[in-house]
């Protein structure tokens, strides 16, 4: 009998965005192409998971072997739906409905993309593990059931060719038992999970004005088959998609000076026939415009049912659950001027009307032309100066802040946020607060040769299986580098400006969206 207790593990990371790939190997989209896919960087990390769990508790190789529980909780944005489907070998930008019929045939083009990534999901399985998959704002469409069966069925697919290779093939009985058995460990979330010696996992995007959903558990507007789009979603779409030589993934790709944007734009779009401004000025005005169309206000009895929808598939008490959706931010098609704001559509209509009254002035009073020719900039600095816009380092200490609200509201040891891409760990008054960072395939340079990422984080906590929900909370937040698992360090953050870092400086407006929207992912 072993001396050690066996232990339960959660692991979580998140913010992986797996996409299809770019069929083309130039430098447009090239973070999107498979020779820059994080899959054989997680599927190593999970490999070395899997050892170091089926080791024990002591560590020793045998002693608790076989005995300790995994659940690998991958916390949202694992995959983006958001990013540009491969339609004929070419990444074509879109703005399909949000619905199963367009979001399943998606799924399963993603996960064909990346069989390392899915093979490495199913050995967790075929190793008797759980695997929860948490919805994010990229991958919301895992609230579907449709979508849920599509990724079910990839997993245990996988599995059961794991099983089947290894040293005696697949154990005797009934295919379909089995294949029941494995689709039981493969479990999914639309809002949190929440794991019995008190953990509660969430991806975070609720507590973002330009992300959150009205409804998490079901998150449809008028159309109660179509998932209503946020303003995230769709500034990814309209927007971001159609700029594909800057990354995504990394803050510092776009926000250049004004002279960076120039130099950028005579490099790569000059000669391209593509057009920079425009992609800005049209994906802007789309987005305003869906937000305004498909706005559906909040209506109680769908509130309620979501929040009895949430305690059902999470176990977690209806008074808890109610406490927790108070913390939401309002979505931001209830903040249509702070959206207006973000896409400089107001500067724009602002400058607009002042040119307009200048021009009036110069007709009128011909006399006045200094006067006149004051006007329009006039008006832009006041405005400026009357109405202030938050800054994206108050969007990421809101969500922050939120994370000890849930703690309060379910009575947690420990909540694990996503979303904002800063890793984050520590311990307070006993509970533990971390952010599971991201593990997207984040670059310096448009060519991909210069990771941004020294090491990548992962949460990991442990407690002893049998001593149930008063059992103590050890671990944190880890890092995956050298192709082995380390403490984390703060030299370990990335080597270009971050978000909250970047926050704190001024930035080119234009392209400011997508960091506030599409790219808290």
């Amino acid at each position: 009998m072993s001396v050690f207790p066996p232990m339960h593990h959660t692991v979580a990371i998140s913010d992986i965005h797996l996409c299809e790939l770019e069929p083309t190997d130039g430098l447009w989209m090239r973070y999107r192409q498979a020779p820059y896919s994080p899959d054989g960087e997680i599927a190593a990390m999970l490999d070395a998971l899997r050892g170091e769990v089926r080791k024990g508790a002591g560590g020793s190789g045998e002693l608790g072997a076989e005995r300790d529980e995994l659940t690998l909780v991958l916390n949202g944005d694992i995959f983006d739906l958001d990013a540009p489907r491969v339609i004929g070998n070419e990444s074509v930008v879109h703005d399909l409905p949000r619905t199963a019929e367009h979001a399943v045939p998606a799924m399963e083009a993603i996960l064909r993309d990346h069989p390392v990534f899915v093979a490495a999901v199913g050995r967790i399985v075929a190793d008797g593990h759980t695997v929860v998959f948490v919805a994010g704002n990229h991958d919301i469409q895992l609230t579907l059931p449709e979508v849920r069966e599509a990724v079910q069925r990839s997993v245990v697919d996988a599995a059961m060719h794991e099983l089947a290779t290894r040293d005696g093939g697949l154990p005797a009985g009934s295919t379909e038992e089995l294949r029941a058995a494995l689709a039981a460990r493969v479990a999914f979330r639309a809002w949190f999970h929440r794991t019995h010696d008190g953990v509660i996992v969430e991806h975070g995007n609720q507590y973002d004005s330009y992300c959150c959903y009205r409804y998490p558990m079901a998150p449809f507007g008028r159309n109660r088959g179509e998932i209503q789009p946020t303003m995230g979603s769709l500034v990814s779409r309209l927007l971001v998609s159609r700029m594909g030589y800057f990354n995504p993934h990394v803050d510092s790709s776009f926000m250049l000076s004004g002279f960076g944007y120039l130099s950028h734009w005579t490099r790569y779009y000059l000669f391209s026939g593509r057009s920079l401004v425009l992609a800005f000025g049209v994906g802007a005005l789309r987005t305003m415009i869906e937000l305004v169309r498909r706005r559906d206000p909040s209506r109680r009895a769908l509130r309620r049912a979501d929040l009895a929808a949430a305690t059902r598939e999470t176990g977690a008490p209806f008074p808890a659950v109610v406490k927790h959706a108070r913390l939401f931010a309002r979505p931001a098609e209830d903040c249509l001027g702070r959206v207006a704001r973000e896409l400089w559509l107001d500067r724009l209509g602002l400058a607009a009307v002042g040119i307009l009254a200048a021009l009036a002035c110069l007709c009128w009073m011909p006399g006045g032309l200094a006067a006149a020719a004051l006007l329009a900039p006039t008006l832009l600095v006041a405005y400026e100066c009357a109405v202030p816009k938050p800054t994206l380092d108050a969007v990421w200490q809101g969500v922050n802040q939120a994370a000890r609200s849930v703690a309060r509201a379910h009575g947690a040891k420990a909540v694990i946020f996503g979303h904002t891409h800063n890793p984050e760990g520590s311990w307070e008054g006993g509970v533990f607060f971390g952010n599971t960072g991201s593990w997207s395939a984040a670059f310096e340079d448009i060519a991909c040769t210069q990771p941004v990422f020294e090491a990548r984080p992962l949460v990991w906590l442990r407690s002893e299986d049998d001593a149930g929900p008063e059992a103590p909370l050890s671990g944190g937040l880890v890092m995956w580098k050298d192709e082995r698992f380390q403490p984390w360090r703060a030299d370990a953050r990335p080597s270009v400006p971050r978000k909250a870092e970047v926050a704190k400086r001024p930035r080119p407006a234009a392209l400011r969206p997508q960091a506030t929207a599409a790219l808290r992912s």
